[in-house]
């Protein structure tokens, strides 16, 4: 009974129904908006025809019943589109009420072909209209399986019951013909209809959770992409980003003779306080610090690397001359007053040494280049006594 209610109703997971339904409407907007204007076309150049013969459209009942008919479908068509119009902005808001328009007007067509197919018979037609408009129906038609089996099945019985009431005018008696004919293609349609909606739903299914597998590799790549260049104790850049993005960077400013500055910066003595405090307590330490160079860093171009250890890299771009000396004194003196500790810390006081290298505008050196001579700058402010500035 489950299998029979899921065939018969939504096959997806309905969880996704929503948006499946949704991006459904947006398909079938313009396919259904075309299919009635090819409809409304058909139908006003044969009012045309109809008005153009002997004796115009009002001359037999018969001809009058078909042009009412044209009219009825011509006026029913008219209405759907000026809705649609007015309603195509908020379409995907109101997708619901689209659904119900469409199914009405689909509704309205095998009707309609079942009312004109038995006006036919009153001239010796067959069913030709009726097969058109079911097929049609079922083709153009995004309709619930429930909803395909009542419909085709319901217009089949309705035909099949009204059809003695319009009997050959040559006396011929077509009903089985017309039962055994109109059953199989009522039954060739629900077989169609059912078909395409099932296929149209979990192709939009299949897309939907594509793209949810997707989005999810890509969010993962970009992790692991933040993993490959991040430091994990400090959460810093590392020497992978230094080696790639940051060497891209550095080109770009130097091609503009932008201002380079390159500062090395060393903790003073942090050997000592690991043995001192234990490793997990420098572990601690270099987070705090690392956090601390972050807020300096903030509304400053540049970049921030955990270069090794206890040192770190930080370059800054297009930044006024000075102000590289400056940020360097601010972060020492900011250091030494103990600035950067983190709660439980406040006697665990250190000290930085910073070599700074700058280029007021970039010439020709090199990212390589910086870095040595911002190093070989560290090393005379550490050769100094440390806790100092040193600029080469």
């Amino acid at each position: 009974m489950n299998d029979l209610k899921r065939y018969l109703g939504f096959p997806a997971d309905l969880s996704y129904r929503a948006q499946i339904e949704q991006n459904l409407t947006r398909h079938t907007y313009k396919m259904h908006t075309v299919f009635q204007l090819v409809i409304l076309a058909c139908q006003i150049l044969m009012l045309f025809s109809i008005s153009t013969l002997p004796g115009g459209p009002f001359v037999k009942p018969r001809r009058t019943a078909y042009f009412c008919m044209y009219m009825v479908l011509v006026l029913c068509t008219l209405l759907s589109l000026l809705t649609k119009a007015l309603l195509k902005e908020k379409i995907m808001e109101r997708y619901g009420l689209f659904s119900r328009m469409e199914l009405a007007y689909i509704i309205l067509i095998c009707f309609w072909g079942t009312a004109v197919t038995l006006n036919d018979q009153l001239g010796g037609n067959g069913l030709n209209v009726f097969i058109y408009m079911s097929l049609l129906a079922a083709a153009v038609g995004l309709m619930k399986p429930w909803q395909s089996l009542l419909l085709f099945g319901g217009n089949f019985l309705l035909l099949n019951v009204l059809l003695p009431y319009f009997p050959d005018p040559y006396g011929a008696d077509q009903s089985f013909n017309n039962m055994t004919n109109s059953f199989f293609i009522s039954v060739l349609c629900i077989v169609i209809s059912v078909t395409f909606y099932r296929n149209r739903v979990m192709s939009e299914y299949d897309s939907i959770i594509i793209k949810e597998q997707y989005d999810k590799i890509v969010d993962i790549n970009k992790k692991l992409n933040q993993q490959v260049i991040r430091d994990h104790l400090t959460g810093l850049y590392n020497r992978n980003y230094l080696d790639t993005v940051l060497e891209k960077q550095f080109q770009n400013v130097r091609s503009e003779r932008g201002n380079i500055a390159c500062l090395m910066i060393d903790i003073d003595y942090f050997k000592q306080y690991n043995d001192k405090f234990g490793h997990m307590s420098g572990d601690q330490c270099l987070r705090a610090f690392a956090g601390f160079l972050e807020q300096e860093m903030q509304d400053r171009m540049g970049s921030l690397v955990r270069y090794g250890g206890e040192e770190f890299l930080l370059f800054l771009f297009d930044q006024d001359a000075d102000d590289a000396i400056d940020l360097a004194e601010h972060m020492r003196s900011s250091v030494e007053a103990g600035d950067y500790l983190c709660a439980g810390a406040d006697d665990r006081h250190i000290t930085i040494s910073i070599g700074l290298y700058r280029e007021c505008p970039a010439g020709e050196t090199s990212l390589d280049q910086f870095i040595v001579k911002a190093d070989n700058a560290l090393y005379e402010a550490k050769r100094q006594g440390r806790n100092c500035i040193r600029q080469i």
